[in-house]
């Protein structure tokens, strides 16, 4: 079967987008993700999405190991582009996720996406490489297990992201895990270890979001948060400011290159 597809970047974070033609593969996606996401022997990308017209727009989303997430939010702002460009809405585009209902819009050399408010789930003491954290597990869509430090470019993400990622206090699914940090410009840094990735990426929106919910509740920001994510591009976090508001997600995503493949279905 010849597969036509679009690779697309949202601030580093980066997917294969189907259109609806092929919304019929969603029982096999968990392997197409697997085989078309494969760095060096593939297209390559942190995930997959397949978009599905059927009653509006539907957002099926797949990490690179195959493994279905009921959110990713610069996916979604992926998606935002990917249906503008294609024609299939445009202006306020709404779409439903495992996460629930959304409303996207295309902004100039990216997008803006709509969720729901992040919440605190818990909080707890956790030991690793003999070094203690407190981590804060934040529902943004998917669960975050973000942590507050001083020099976010000094933690070993790679192995302590992991520990984090697969500690059964988490359960079997386990957890995303953020490092947040203040910048002298009055700014974030984050980086993040994605589950599903199973390694560190250049950007992960529910992260930005799941860090500017639990900073503002801290008192550390407003209800305006803009994050630098390991790319060096900015996520901009928009806070509700009252019960029943949305949470925005807004920063750069785009279309890098198109093309088809023959692939065994």
């Amino acid at each position: 079967m010849r597969i036509e597809f679009s690779k697309m970047s949202g601030a580093g974070n980066d997917f294969i987008v189907l259109g609806p033609a092929y919304s019929v593969l969603k029982a096999e996606a968990p392997e197409l993700a697997r085989r078309l996401c494969s760095r060096r022997i593939s297209v390559g990308a942190d995930g997959l999405i397949i978009v599905e017209q059927s009653g509006g727009l539907l957002m099926h989303y797949h990490n690179g190991d195959g493994s279905e997430a009921s959110f990713c939010g610069n996916g979604a702002r992926c998606m935002v582009v990917f249906c503008e460009a294609k024609g299939l809405a445009t202006g306020e585009i709404a779409f439903r996720s495992g996460a629930g209902h959304h409303i996207g819009e295309a902004t100039d050399g990216g997008a803006r996406v709509s969720m729901a408010p992040a919440r605190l789930e818990k909080e707890l003491p956790l030991v690793v490489e003999g070094r203690t954290y407190e981590i804060h597990l934040v529902m943004a869509g998917v669960p975050h297990a973000v942590v507050i430090c001083e020099q976010v470019d000094e933690v070993a993400v790679a192995s302590v992201g992991r520990a984090i990622r697969s500690h059964p206090v988490f359960g079997e699914d386990g957890t995303n895990v953020d490092f947040v940090m203040g910048c002298d410009t009055g700014e974030f840094g984050i980086r993040t270890y994605e589950r599903g990735v199973e390694k560190e990426t250049l950007a992960c929106g529910s992260g930005c979001v799941a860090a500017a919910h639990l900073l503002r509740s801290r008192g550390l920001a407003g209800d305006i948060v803009t994050l630098k994510v390991a790319s060096g591009d900015r996520l901009t976090v928009e806070l509700p400011q009252s019960k029943g508001q949305d949470t925005w997600l807004v920063g750069p995503a785009r279309i890098v290159f198109e093309g088809s493949l023959e692939i065994d279905i």
